[in-house]
């Protein structure tokens, strides 16, 4: 799919829709902020280049939120969740003057994006509590 391009017709700026695939970068850089706690200011969490200028996308699939404090990210549930393989997201988002217009309807787990498979984080392990029958 080609960036579209239109033109307002009141003030004559060019509209540009973008679309933003989830990939290996992407979840890179979310997998980096749960081991941070799940909240961090982007220059301190020892992104790459790419990671770094990409990291902002992962709010156009709810899987961050800027906290507005300090220039900091927090990880959503949402985010969690897809870490964990419980939820799937849109495989990509189509996005005009930074707000998404349309998702795609194809949904993936973590697992089936591309070589991502080794951030999944094992949910049911990390949720399991001793209770009373345990000895």
């Amino acid at each position: 799919m080609k960036n579209e391009i239109s033109v307002c017709p009141l003030c004559g700026r060019k509209i540009t829709e973008y679309k933003h695939t989830i990939n290996k970068t992407l979840i890179a850089g979310l997998a980096k902020l749960n081991a941070l706690g799940g909240r961090a200011r982007i220059d301190k969490m020892g992104l790459d280049y790419t990671q770094f200028t990409n990291f902002q996308k992962l709010r156009y699939f709810g899987l961050i939120a800027s906290t507005n404090e300090n220039s900091e990210w927090q990880i959503t549930d949402q985010g969690i969740w897809f870490l964990q393989s419980r939820i799937q997201i849109p495989r990509f988002v189509i996005t005009r003057n930074a707000s998404v217009i349309r998702k795609s309807s194809e949904l993936v787990f973590i697992n089936e994006v591309k070589d991502c498979v080794e951030y999944k984080i094992e949910w049911k392990e990390q949720a399991r509590q001793p209770n009373l029958f345990d000895k």
